[in-house]
């Protein structure tokens, strides 16, 4: 595991996301959410582990979810620009998903 210390961030919290990380690559996205909140309860500040939730939220179809982390990491971090091309990409995917039913519905009348 290629380890960099964050400054900040009790290195316990570092290294629950650290081990999610490593899950996530494993496609274990519920196992790595529960050591990526738990990062969050030791460090309720951790911009990244916020980030990360959210981007396991996505991989499980879980959009709205995956947007309100992504918010809340842009909240506690407003210089997160991973977290918001992530949620700007997310939201842009949403509208095209909403916006392709009405348009082929449209088509048959």
């Amino acid at each position: 595991m290629n380890w960099v210390y964050m400054k900040g961030i009790p290195i316990d919290a570092q290294f629950l996301y650290r081990k999610a990380l490593d899950l996530v690559q494993q496609e274990r996205y519920e196992t790595a959410l529960r050591y990526f909140r738990q990062a969050t309860v030791i460090a309720p500040a951790y911009a990244k582990a916020y980030s990360a939730m959210a981007a396991c939220q996505y991989y499980l179809a879980r959009y709205d979810d995956a947007i309100r982390l992504f918010n809340h990491a842009i909240e506690i971090d407003p210089s997160c620009e991973e977290a918001r091309i992530q949620r700007d990409m997310l939201m842009n995917l949403r509208e095209l998903q909403r916006g392709i039913p009405q348009q082929c519905s449209g088509m048959h009348s």
